[in-house]
C-alpha cells in the first residue's frame, strides 16, 4: 500500500520502491542499500515536503517490509473503489446478479397493455463497456417486447425508481464536478452509466443520441491551431446545460456530459427503440421515485426480466478504467440489497461491518463518505488498505479479483503507461484527485 497525497508526479515512490525491492543480486559486485534505505531517502530527503503513508507487507513472512505513517488517515482518491468491490464480491458473491423486471400494466398476452413499466435495480451495466453499445440493452428490451406480441403501449412508460434514495448527488462532492461524466448521478436506471458525449465545435454543440438537457452555447472561434478550452455547467440544474469556451477552427471539442436525470433520459430512449420496433407509445415518460406513488401504480405482470453481467466482471470493469458511477452504484445496491435502504449512509454501514467484522480491519482506521473515491472527506489507512488486501487474498474469489485489477501495459487500465517492466508482476489500484496520489495493490517479488 502506497499513498502519496500531495500533487507530485504519480508513480514515484511505486518506481523507487518496488524497483529497489524487486532488482535481481548482481553478478558484479556493486553498493548494495537495503529496502527501508532507498525508501527512506525518497521520504524523508527526496520529496520531504509531501506527507507521505506506506505500507508494504511480506506475504511470506506475515511481516511489514517497510511501514511509514502506516496507521495515520489519508485521503485515499480512487483506491476507495478497493473497498466497494470487496464488499461486493464478498457479500454479493461474483456471480450474482442485477434483476430488472420488465412489466404490464394489465394481463399477460395484452397486445397493447395500459403501461410499461420498468423496475428499476439500480443495474449500472447497460452500457458500451458491457455491451458494445450504449444503446444495445434497450434495443434488446424492445426485441423481447415485439416478440412477446406487444403491438402498442396505451399509456405511459413508467420507471419505478423507489429502489435508491431520493438524493442521487452526493453531498461533498464539488460543485464544478457535478456536469461530468465522472460525477454522474446514481440511478436505480440508467444507460451509458449515466453520460452522454457531446462534441462541440465553435459554430455547433452536438450529443451522441439525445442532448441531456436544453443548450445554452457560448463558444467562440480561437486562432487556428490553439487548444480547445471547453467548460460546461448546468444553469439551475438541471434545465439547462451551458457550454463556453474557444475552439479553433475546423476543430472538434470530445466530453463526456453527465444525465443530470439518467431514469428520465434512459426511457425516453426506451422509447424511441419501442417505436423503432413498430411498438406505438401512446402515452408519456414517468419516473417514479416514491415508494406511496409506486404503490398506487396499476396492478403489474411481470413479462421477463433483464439479467446483468456477474458481480466479477462488474468489478473488472469497474477497477480497471476506475470507473467513479459504477463504484457508487455498487455502494447503493449493497445498502438496498444487504442494508436498510438504496442510500449513501446504508450502503457506507454495509461496508462498516464487512470491514470490521469480515476483514477484520481496525474501525478507528477508516472513515467512509462514499464510493468512487471522489469525495476528499473518505479517509483510511495504509495499513488498513493492506488489511483489506490480505483479506482479499485469503478468500475464495481472490484470484478473480486480482485479475480485475489493472497491471502495467493493460490496455484501457489507469496503469497502461505506468511501471513498465512489471507488466505481470504487478495488480494495482491507483488514486487521484487534487493533491493526491494513491496506489494500493500486489507485487510478484523478483525472487
Amino acid at each position: 500500500m502506497i499513498m502519496i497525497p500531495k500533487a507530485i508526479p504519480a508513480g514515484v515512490l511505486a518506481a523507487l520502491l518496488l524497483g529497489a525491492c524487486s532488482q535481481p543480486v548482481p553478478q558484479t559486485p556493486a553498493p548494495r542499500f537495503g529496502f527501508s534505505v532507498v525508501a527512506d531517502s525518497v521520504i524523508l530527503f527526496g520529496l520531504r515536503e509531501t506527507q507521505w503513508g506506506v505500507e508494504v507487507w511480506d506475504q511470506a513472512r506475515n511481516q511489514p517490509l517497510y511501514s511509514h505513517n502506516a496507521e495515520r488517515h489519508f485521503i485515499p482518491a480512487s483506491n476507495t473503489k478497493l473497498v466497494v468491490t470487496t464488499v461486493a464480491m464478498g457479500m454479493l458473491g461474483p456471480e450474482w446478479r442485477y434483476q430488472t423486471p420488465v412489466q404490464v400494466a394489465g394481463a399477460a398476452g395484452d397486445s397493447a397493455p395500459g403501461a410499461l413499466i420498468i423496475k428499476g435495480s439500480g443495474d449500472p451495466t447497460m452500457s458500451a463497456r458491457f455491451f458494445g453499445n450504449d444503446f444495445a440493452v434497450l434495443d434488446s428490451l424492445a426485441d423481447s417486447l415485439a416478440v412477446k406480441g406487444i403491438k402498442r403501449i396505451a399509456g405511459d412508460v413508467i420507471i419505478d425508481a423507489s429502489m435508491f434514495a431520493p438524493e442521487r448527488v452526493h453531498s461533498s462532492w464539488e460543485i464544478g464536478d457535478l456536469p461530468w461524466y465522472y460525477a454522474a448521478p446514481t440511478a436505480t436506471f440508467a444507460i451509458g452509466e449515466a453520460a452522454v458525449r457531446m462534441i462541440a465545435t465553435a459554430s455547433d454543440v452536438q450529443f451522441v443520441g439525445a442532448a441531456p438537457a436544453p443548450v445554452a452555447r457560448h463558444t467562440r472561434t480561437d486562432t487556428a491551431g490553439a487548444r480547445s478550452n471547453i467548460d460546461v455547467a448546468y444553469e439551475a440544474w438541471p434545465d439547462t446545460l451551458v457550454v463556453v469556451g474557444s475552439i479553433a477552427p475546423n476543430r472538434a471539442d470530445s466530453s463526456w456530459i453527465a444525465q443530470p436525470d439518467p431514469e428520465r433520459y434512459a426511457a425516453q430512449a426506451l422509447s424511441e427503440a419501442l417505436r423503432r420496433k413498430s411498438i406505438t407509445v401512446t402515452g408519456n415518460v414517468r419516473v417514479v421515485r416514491d415508494s406511496a406513488e409506486v404503490a398506487a401504480l396499476p396492478a403489474r405482470t411481470t413479462l421477463f426480466t433483464w439479467q446483468s453481467p456477474p458481480v466479477k466482471s462488474i468489478v473488472a470493469g469497474l477497477l480497471r478504467p476506475s470507473q467513479n458511477w459504477i463504484a457508487e452504484q455498487l455502494l447503493k445496491t449493497l445498502g438496498a440489497v444487504k442494508g436498510r435502504g438504496g442510500s449513501w449512509r446504508a450502503g457506507l454501514a454495509v461496508e462498516r461491518r464487512y470491514l470490521i467484522d469480515v476483514a477484520h480491519v481496525d474501525s478507528t482506521a477508516f472513515s467512509l463518505s462514499d464510493g468512487s473515491g471522489l469525495s476528499a472527506q473518505n479517509l483510511l489507512s495504509p495499513r488498513a488498505f493492506v488489511q483489506l488486501l490480505e483479506h482479499v487474498r485469503r478468500s475464495s474469489w481472490g484470484p478473480l479479483y486480482h485479475d480485475a485489477l489493472p497491471t502495467p501495459g493493460m490496455r484501457g487500465g489507469t496503469l497502461s503507461s505506468r511501471l513498465p517492466g512489471l507488466e505481470t508482476r504487478v495488480a494495482a489500484k491507483t488514486g487521484s484527485i487534487a493533491n493526491v496520489n494513491s496506489l494500493s495493490g500486489y507485487l510478484q517479488a523478483a525472487d
